[in-house]
């Protein structure tokens, strides 16, 4: 039991809680089979996608920090997603599927890992999703799942 007298959920592997905290695991996009850069292409708005044609070729180029003027090789399609998309209403809405959503929260916080417990607060404070749509014990069944849907895995 948690303090505040509710029941705490544990998922089927052992020692997963809604507090352990998830990620996006490259590795298993490198095992996969499917290309990390052409689904990251796919989370990109309508207005980065007229900008870069395809995933292919963007990889890095020189970024200018709009705050330091300092230099530095970033990844196109992850600026652009982080600088443009992030701050469209519909980046994370009701519209996508909760592990969609879970992927661009760790696309826009640079990957840093995150709880059940962390991303049912996050959704809660978009005002676009239904704050009862995906509390804590949901997201943690969905990526606690053998599956490991878009590499979403326990941060290791």
């Amino acid at each position: 039991m948690s303090e505040k007298g509710r029941m705490t959920f544990r998922s089927g592997r052992f020692g997963i809680t809604v507090n352990t905290k998830f990620h996006i695991d490259h590795t298993w996009w490198d095992s996969s089979g499917l290309d990390y850069r052409t689904y990251l292409y796919q989370q990109l708005c309508e207005e980065c996608r007229q900008r870069f044609t395809s995933p292919v070729g963007t990889e890095c180029v020189d970024w200018i920090d709009p705050e330091t003027a300092e230099v530095r090789k970033v990844d196109a399609l992850m600026e652009c997603l982080k600088t443009t998309c992030t701050h469209h209403s519909d980046f994370i809405d009701d519209s996508l599927p909760l592990t969609a959503a879970c992927f661009r929260v760790f696309l826009a916080n640079q990957n840093m890992p995150l709880s059940s417990n962390e991303l049912s607060e996050i959704f809660n404070q978009t005002t676009s999703v239904s704050p009862l749509r995906w509390p804590s014990e949901k997201i943690l069944r969905v990526l606690n799942s053998r599956r490991g849907y878009l590499g979403l895995r326990p941060a290791v």
